[in-house]
């Protein structure tokens, strides 16, 4: 009876700390995919933006609506750069403070979120590399 009882006390002072581990895995990945999430708000802005100006000035010509939506799209392409680039720098200083504190499960699922939006920023750009641009003759 006192074996039984004492493996059922090691195994309820367990479940807290696996929680505590699991939380913490979640808010690190969670912190981790901050840069992706503003990087798709400002594209979706951008985009919108881009559209109003269209609808605005539809009456005005072709030329116009494409000046404006190239200097629209420019614009949000260097505000997306710049967001990306300030999340992630803070994501990562964030990282380097939980891997100092001993918060290594936390640290190691941000890096691997980090990783994760590396490679769907990356992907349109490999694909466009990879895949043929004219079709064959």
């Amino acid at each position: 009876m006192a074996l039984s009882s004492a493996g059922s006390e090691g195994s309820e002072g367990a479940t807290p700390q696996q929680a505590a581990s699991a939380n913490d895995v979640v808010r690190g990945a969670l912190s981790g995919l901050i840069p992706l999430g503003l990087l798709l708000v400002v594209v979706i802005i951008t985009l919108l933006l881009a559209a109003l100006a269209r609808q605005l000035l539809s009456a005005s010509g072709f030329f116009t609506q494409q000046q404006a939506a190239v200097i629209i799209l420019a614009a949000g392409l260097i505000v997306t750069t710049v967001v990306f680039a300030i999340a992630c720098v803070r994501t990562l200083r964030r990282v380097a403070k939980w891997q100092q504190a001993g918060l290594v499960a936390r640290s190691r699922a941000a890096l691997y979120a980090l990783g994760l939006t590396a490679l769907v920023v990356l992907l349109p750009v490999l694909l466009a590399l990879v895949l043929p641009q004219h079709p064959a003759p």
